[in-house]
């Protein structure tokens, strides 16, 4: 009989961040193992609705969707759990949980996915229980993986280390040139040098790394009068707010825009409009979006100080920089201005993003993890 894997996440189709892309993932892996016959999967989502389910990613039976039913997700969960052989949780919040299984069923395993912030802050004493209690840790990145050792002292051999995948559906495009539909949305002309950032813009998370690409933006307008600057990703109002003050205060409204919201089916005309995607941040878990820049033939300048680095593979694939020295971003952003990627380069970055983040590769780890 093969394992029974039951899949407990917060939210999988209901929202595009990167922990729902992450869970998507896992979603169609344990999809193509079912089919394999080598696991039976389930997947329960507290959150999403039944009906928002993406059948790309699993079958009708194999998902609920809860709506919010907190209760009723848990005892479903419970009664569901200690009838399975692996239980993965895709967030910290779902410890609780992964707990009562143990307990009441203790040969079940039980593992977590370790994503980023979530995990690196101190814990109540009933969670740090409940985290030495699990089978595995599943952290997304060396960095993350280390601030559970540090932080929690959860021992080595307890932490697996899994790298996040590009999605198993993504687009790979063969024409980078810019989208005439975005460049009239935004005014732009194909000769400009446009940067670009994609994240929440949100007044809690200032550490995405923005800040000091407006910062060194007046330098980089004297060398590339026509550069832009795209910050793209939903704002909240007081962020926004703290954001238009910066740019009247650096003088640069006519480079660089505040675009806001970013459907999904419009991110990789996104990479293809820009030159250069910059996020020097300094608590990114892993960092999906930089894969996926990547993959899209993009230039990508991120920050040397978290989970970015296994993104960038150890600057193999891009560009790591201190996110605190603007005159080491600035220089880094000049000399990529300078010598832009041909396509034949973009399309050797592809390949070399598709080769260290591929899904069949993501799919036999998590094969191997179910399996011992």
């Amino acid at each position: 009989m093969p394992p029974k894997v039951l899949f407990l996440t917060l939210k999988v189709f209901g929202f595009t961040g990167g922990i729902e892309k992450v869970c998507r993932s896992i979603c169609r892996a344990l999809y193509d193992l079912g089919e394999e016959n080598t696991l039976e999967p389930t997947v329960y989502s507290m959150y999403d609705k039944y009906f928002e389910r993406d059948s790309r990613y699993l079958k009708k039976q194999q998902y609920q969707g809860f709506n919010e039913h907190r209760k009723y997700f848990v005892i479903k969960s419970l009664l569901k759990g200690i009838r399975s052989d692996v239980i993965i949780l895709s967030h910290i919040n779902l410890l609780s949980v992964g707990y009562l299984i143990k307990r009441f069923s203790p040969k079940t395993k039980v593992y977590l996915i370790a994503h980023g912030i979530e995990i690196w802050r101190k814990l109540p004493e009933p969670k740090l229980k409940a985290l030495n209690r699990l089978d595995k840790i599943i952290a997304v990145s060396h960095f993350t993986a280390e601030k559970i050792k540090s932080i929690h002292g959860i021992k080595a051999e307890k932490i697996e280390i899994l790298n996040n995948c590009i999605d198993p559906f993504y687009f790979f495009p063969e024409n980078f040139s810019k989208p005439e539909p975005l460049l009239k949305r935004y005014g732009l002309n194909p000769n400009q040098k446009i940067l670009m950032s994609l994240s929440r813009v949100v007044s809690s998370e200032k550490y995405k790394g923005y800040d000091n690409t407006i910062s060194i933006l007046p330098q980089l307008i004297k060398k590339y009068p026509e550069v832009v600057y795209l910050i793209a990703g939903k704002s909240d109002e007081e962020e926004k707010l703290r954001l238009e003050k910066l740019i009247i205060k650096h003088q640069i409204a006519d480079h660089i825009k505040l675009i806001g919201f970013i459907d999904e089916a419009e991110i990789t005309d996104h990479f293809l409009l820009s030159d250069i995607f910059v996020m020097p941040s300094k608590k990114e878990g892993f960092g999906i979006v930089f894969i996926e820049a990547m993959a899209s033939g993009l230039c990508v300048v991120a920050g040397n100080k978290d989970g970015s680095v296994d993104a960038l593979k150890n600057g193999e694939l891009g560009k790591l920089v201190n996110p605190d020295d603007s005159n080491e971003i600035e220089k880094t952003l000049n000399e990529l201005l300078k010598s832009p990627l041909d396509h034949e380069e973009k399309i050797a970055l592809q390949k070399s993003v598709l080769k260290a983040f591929s899904y069949e590769k993501y799919r036999e780890s998590i094969r191997k993890l179910i399996q011992q």
